[in-house]
C-alpha cells in the first residue's frame, strides 16, 4: 500500500467503545467496579457505581460532551459528516473498523496511530479496576487493529499505579501482539517516569524493541493529523 499521509495523533475514546465491553470481560470480582452505560438526565452515559462519570455515550471528544454547533470547528466538521447522528443511532464509526476505514478515506489518510483511554483511569479512582479496564481495552484494541493491520497502529495503555502491573501488562500485550507500541499517562501523584522505581519497565521495554507486530509501514512524506476523531 502507498502511504501518502499517516495521521500520527488519532484517538479511540472510552465513550465510543461497545457499552458492555468492560462488564462482559471483567472477572466476577471486578464486574461491579467497571465502567458501564446507563440512562442519565442528558441521555445514555458512561459511569461507574462508585460515582465516576466518563461522559455521554458516543459524545463529543474524550470527555463525551454534548455536541453544540458552532463551538468547535473540528466537531462541526464531524457533525456535518453524520458522526454524532450515527452515534445516537448506536452506529459507532470510531470503533467499527470498516466504518473507520471509510472515514480515513474521506480524510485522505492511509493509516492512523491510535491513542487510547488513559485519561479514564484518573476518573475511576480505583487502581485495581483501572488496571483491569486497561487490560480489557488493550485486548479489544489488538483485535480491532488486526482487522486492518496496514491501516491501524494502536498503542496499548499501560497502568501507572504499580510497577508490577505495568510490567505484567507490557509482557501480556507483547505476547498477544496486534499493537504497535505503548503509552502511559502522567498523573499528579505518580512516581516520575525518570525515577529508578520505573527501572523494571524501562528494562523490559528496551528488551522488547522488536516485539511490534506486524512491521510498521514505510516512512511517509507527510505525517500530520487530518482525522475526524481527535
Amino acid at each position: 500500500m502507498k502511504y501518502d499521509v499517516i495521521s500520527a495523533d488519532c484517538h479511540i475514546d472510552l465513550i465510543w467503545l461497545p457499552p458492555d465491553l468492560f462488564t462482559t470481560n471483567a472477572p466476577v470480582a471486578l464486574k461491579d467496579r467497571m465502567p458501564y452505560v446507563t440512562d442519565g438526565p442528558r441521555g445514555k452515559e458512561w459511569v461507574t457505581k462508585n460515582g465516576a462519570s466518563f461522559g455521554l455515550m458516543n459524545g463529543m471528544g474524550s470527555a463525551g460532551r454534548l455536541y453544540e454547533p458552532g463551538k468547535i470547528h473540528r466537531s462541526d466538521r464531524m457533525a456535518s459528516e453524520g458522526v454524532y447522528d450515527d452515534g445516537k443511532k448506536g452506529i459507532r464509526r470510531m470503533t467499527d473498523p470498516d466504518l473507520r476505514l471509510k472515514d480515513q478515506d474521506r480524510d485522505g489518510i492511509q493509516a492512523e496511530v491510535l491513542y487510547g483511554i488513559l485519561g479514564a483511569t484518573s476518573r475511576i479512582n480505583d487502581d485495581a479496576a483501572a488496571g483491569e479496564m486497561l487490560s480489557i481495552y488493550n485486548e479489544w484494541l489488538a483485535g480491532f487493529c488486526n482487522t486492518h493491520p496496514d491501516r491501524f497502529a494502536g498503542l496499548a495503555c499501560i497502568p501507572n499505579h504499580d510497577i508490577d502491573a505495568a510490567v505484567g501488562e507490557i509482557e501480556r500485550v507483547a505476547r498477544r501482539g496486534g499493537v504497535r507500541g505503548l503509552e502511559i499517562s502522567r498523573r499528579g501523584d505518580m512516581t516520575p517516569l525518570w525515577d529508578p522505581w520505573w527501572g523494571p519497565m524501562s528494562t523490559l521495554r528496551s528488551s522488547r524493541r522488536r516485539w511490534r507486530s506486524p512491521p510498521a509501514p514505510p516512512a511517509s512524506p507527510a505525517s500530520r493529523c487530518t482525522c475526524r476523531t481527535c
